[in-house]
Protein backbone atom coordinates (compact mmCIF):
# COMPACT_ATOMS: atom_id res chain seq x y z
CA UNK A 1 0.00 0.00 0.00
CA UNK A 2 0.90 3.59 -0.88
CA UNK A 3 1.24 4.13 2.82
CA UNK A 4 3.72 2.35 3.96
CA UNK A 5 0.95 -0.20 6.66
CA UNK A 6 0.80 -3.82 5.57
CA UNK A 7 -1.98 -5.11 3.36
CA UNK A 8 -5.14 -6.66 5.34
CA UNK A 9 -8.32 -8.63 3.35
CA UNK A 10 -11.70 -6.43 4.56
CA UNK A 11 -15.08 -6.59 3.35
CA UNK A 12 -15.30 -3.43 2.73
CA UNK A 13 -12.07 -3.00 0.09
CA UNK A 14 -12.85 -1.13 -2.36
CA UNK A 15 -11.42 -2.76 -5.86
CA UNK A 16 -12.75 -5.21 -8.47
CA UNK A 17 -13.74 -9.08 -7.90
CA UNK A 18 -12.40 -11.21 -11.43
CA UNK A 19 -13.87 -14.02 -12.12
CA UNK A 20 -12.62 -16.29 -14.97
CA UNK A 21 -15.23 -18.77 -16.35
CA UNK A 22 -15.23 -21.82 -18.69
CA UNK A 23 -18.12 -23.02 -20.45
CA UNK A 24 -19.61 -24.98 -23.10
CA UNK A 25 -20.10 -23.32 -26.15
CA UNK A 26 -24.06 -23.00 -26.07
CA UNK A 27 -26.24 -20.60 -27.68
CA UNK A 28 -27.58 -18.62 -24.44
CA UNK A 29 -24.58 -19.30 -21.94
CA UNK A 30 -23.86 -15.99 -21.90
CA UNK A 31 -26.76 -15.19 -20.88
CA UNK A 32 -26.99 -17.65 -18.44
CA UNK A 33 -23.69 -16.70 -16.83
CA UNK A 34 -24.75 -13.15 -16.63
CA UNK A 35 -28.17 -13.88 -14.72
CA UNK A 36 -26.42 -14.35 -11.57
CA UNK A 37 -24.47 -11.41 -11.72
CA UNK A 38 -27.79 -9.78 -12.13
CA UNK A 39 -29.55 -11.01 -9.51
CA UNK A 40 -26.50 -10.10 -6.82
CA UNK A 41 -26.66 -6.40 -7.80
CA UNK A 42 -23.11 -6.38 -9.54
CA UNK A 43 -22.01 -3.84 -11.32
CA UNK A 44 -19.80 -5.12 -14.56
CA UNK A 45 -17.39 -3.36 -15.40
CA UNK A 46 -15.87 -5.21 -18.28
CA UNK A 47 -16.39 -8.13 -19.85
CA UNK A 48 -14.72 -10.35 -22.29
CA UNK A 49 -15.48 -13.68 -24.11
CA UNK A 50 -13.62 -16.23 -26.16
CA UNK A 51 -15.16 -19.15 -28.31
CA UNK A 52 -12.21 -21.89 -28.63
CA UNK A 53 -13.13 -25.23 -29.94
CA UNK A 54 -15.92 -26.10 -28.24
CA UNK A 55 -16.04 -23.62 -25.67
CA UNK A 56 -16.33 -20.14 -24.36
CA UNK A 57 -13.64 -18.57 -21.78
CA UNK A 58 -15.66 -15.89 -19.82
CA UNK A 59 -13.57 -13.06 -18.29
CA UNK A 60 -15.87 -10.65 -15.68
CA UNK A 61 -14.51 -8.00 -13.74
CA UNK A 62 -17.27 -6.67 -11.28
CA UNK A 63 -17.62 -4.19 -9.03
CA UNK A 64 -19.97 -4.06 -6.07
CA UNK A 65 -19.33 -7.38 -4.31
CA UNK A 66 -17.79 -8.12 -0.90
CA UNK A 67 -15.68 -11.03 -0.80
CA UNK A 68 -18.43 -13.62 0.72
CA UNK A 69 -20.87 -12.06 -1.70
CA UNK A 70 -18.45 -12.90 -4.88
CA UNK A 71 -17.83 -16.75 -3.37
CA UNK A 72 -21.58 -17.08 -3.44
CA UNK A 73 -21.59 -15.93 -7.02
CA UNK A 74 -18.70 -18.47 -8.15
CA UNK A 75 -20.48 -21.24 -6.39
CA UNK A 76 -24.06 -20.37 -8.03
CA UNK A 77 -21.86 -20.51 -11.28
CA UNK A 78 -20.17 -23.54 -10.79
CA UNK A 79 -23.90 -24.96 -10.26
CA UNK A 80 -24.82 -24.23 -13.73
CA UNK A 81 -24.96 -27.28 -16.35
CA UNK A 82 -23.35 -25.22 -19.09
CA UNK A 83 -20.17 -24.34 -16.20
CA UNK A 84 -17.56 -26.42 -16.33
CA UNK A 85 -14.97 -23.96 -14.23
CA UNK A 86 -14.88 -20.60 -12.32
CA UNK A 87 -12.14 -19.21 -10.72
CA UNK A 88 -12.09 -15.90 -8.66
CA UNK A 89 -9.29 -12.94 -8.33
CA UNK A 90 -9.42 -9.18 -6.90
CA UNK A 91 -8.00 -6.28 -8.19
CA UNK A 92 -7.30 -3.10 -6.25
CA UNK A 93 -8.82 0.10 -8.03
CA UNK A 94 -6.76 2.19 -9.59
Amino acid sequence: MADGSPFKWTEGLAGRRTFFIEAARDGDVLLRVLGPFAVQGAEIAEMTATQEGGGVSIRLEVSGLSQARAEHLAERLRALAAVSGVALGWRAAA
